[in-house]
């Protein structure tokens, strides 16, 4: 697993789904792509705050570590398919 600095440089977290009050965020780093939740249903996290389907990951920092820490973070097995025409 990539550290925090590893995960949130340079990236970009992409909204996946939302699910039971939890926002899924993706990031992708070199190819190996990292889900974490965020908690919809706690005022606190949310009071003035829009939420858009995409951010540099460096701004969802706060969650990437709460994720972590709770071992909420996980690595998802995607596989890529290549196209038939290449």
């Amino acid at each position: 697993m990539y550290s925090l600095k590893e995960i949130v440089k340079g990236t970009t977290a992409k909204l996946s789904h939302i699910n039971n009050g939890k926002l899924y965020f993706n990031v992708d780093v070199d190819g190996i792509i990292y889900q974490f939740p965020i908690d919809c249903t706690d005022v606190s996290e949310w009071k003035d705050t829009d939420i858009y389907t995409e951010y540099k990951a460096v701004t969802l920092m706060r969650w990437i570590r709460k994720a972590m820490e709770n071992q909420n973070l996980i690595q998802l097995n995607i596989n890529k398919y290549k196209s038939i025409n290449n």
